[in-house]
């Protein structure tokens, strides 16, 4: 898994959408015309010193976004053996997202069914026990169909797919489902020993985007849950690299240390 999933334009633009801010307040603030703004947003080039005033306007930290900004950011490369698991990445090409199919010394399961099913039941070498949910957005649900397995998911996403409830801190096959609202209300995170699933809650560098303006402190409040894991725990991304806790608290644009 390589390349970012955001670069700085997609982080500028979900901070300001999420703070609920006009193209015109944050130019106009950062002393910039609104049609630069927007043509920054749209991946025009910006210098320093703009991307130095919009993340200071937006309350995003300056460095990693400059680092994203010029390609000096990329995570760690990252495990996929931890003991006696295994994570296998699986991209569905078709929905720009990845699902996980994962073993451990008792269960083999996958994590979101956004595409790729043969891949999945090829890397597990049989068809999945359960199906673990994210969160219920399209690119993550759309081949669960696809297994006859259970799913395992956010209550108000398990009534809408016939599946099992699971509660905040609940286990869920030896992984602890942790309750990530922000980019959705149905989010889960799946914490397990030295990785987690954190859906699209964060991105390298990044985060997702919020569902409405009023839920971005709760997406921000989410992941500074995430990133209270240990520090060397692997995230594994709904969309691009995995990364670490260690790097995000690191190189992670948002306001993530405040």
């Amino acid at each position: 898994m390589t390349g970012l999933e955001d670069d700085a334009c997609d982080v500028l633009r979900k901070a300001r959408f999420g703070l609920g801010r006009s193209v015109d307040e944050v130019a106009r603030s950062a002393g910039m015309e609104s049609g630069r703004l927007q043509e920054i947003e749209a991946g025009a080039e910006a210098s320093v010193g703009e991307l130095e005033r919009l993340a200071r306007v937006l309350s995003l930290r300056v460095a990693p976004l400059l680092a994203i900004a010029t390609g000096r950011y990329q995570p760690p490369p990252a495990s996929q053996r931890f003991g006696a698991w295994t994570v296998t990445p699986v991209f569905a090409e078709d929905v720009g997202a990845y699902c996980y199919a994962v073993t451990s010394g008792v269960a083999r399961f996958a994590v979101d069914a956004g595409g790729g099913a043969g891949r999945i039941r090829d890397a597990l070498g049989g068809p999945p026990e359960a199906v673990l949910l994210t969160h219920g957005h399209r690119d993550h649900i759309a081949a669960l169909g696809e297994f006859s397995a259970p799913a395992l998911a956010h209550p108000d996403l398990a009534r809408e797919v016939g599946g099992r409830p699971l509660a905040d801190g609940e286990d869920a096959l030896s992984l602890r489902a942790l309750y990530c609202p922000g980019h959705s209300a149905d989010m889960l995170t799946f914490a397990g020993p030295g990785f987690a699933f954190v859906g699209d809650t964060l991105f390298a560098g990044s985060l997702g985007r919020a569902v409405s303006p009023g839920r971005y402190a709760a997406l921000i409040g989410s992941a500074k849950r995430i990133l209270a894991l240990p520090k060397e725990t692997v995230l594994f991304c709904g969309h691009g690299p995995a990364t670490t806790v260690a790097s995000e608290l690191e190189h992670n644009a948002f306001p993530i240390d405040s």
